[in-house]
């Protein structure tokens, strides 16, 4: 099973990995870059949708480390 690890800022990913990363930004949507997938939660005024968003997110993420052979996932919040 493919583990989600939580962290403060996408500069905590380590140089050169692979990686599907999670994040909140001004506009939801998915961005591929050299090494992997962006998936970016848009900030709502309620904090519950948000947060909600942001784990519904969190599992699809973890559908598309597994189709693109990704290992690692990152969450920053």
């Amino acid at each position: 099973m493919l583990r989600v690890t939580y962290i403060s800022s996408p500069n905590d990913i380590p140089a050169g990995q692979n990686y599907v990363l999670v994040n909140y930004g001004e506009e939801s949507g998915q961005t591929r870059h050299p090494l992997g997938v962006i998936v970016t939660v848009a900030r709502n005024e309620s904090k519950t949708i948000s947060e909600l968003s942001f784990l519904a997110n969190v599992h699809s993420a973890k559908g598309i480390a597994k189709r693109e052979g990704i290992s690692s996932i990152f969450a920053c919040q």
